[in-house]
């Protein structure tokens, strides 16, 4: 199973965007990409996606 990271929105406590890289600096650009430079507000963290 391949581990991927998404950005998740501390305030509204979820996964955003539907971004899913296989890592932390992909998902970051992508991000990056979408929103321009209101990702670097604090409510956005990059973190590793649980499959069941």
């Amino acid at each position: 199973m391949e581990n991927l990271f998404g950005v998740y929105n501390t305030r509204t406590r979820k996964f955003c965007f539907g971004i899913e890289e296989p890592s932390k600096t992909k998902a970051r650009k992508e991000l990056i990409n979408r929103i321009g430079t209101d990702a670097y507000k604090w409510r956005f963290e990059i973190r590793k996606i649980k499959r069941k």
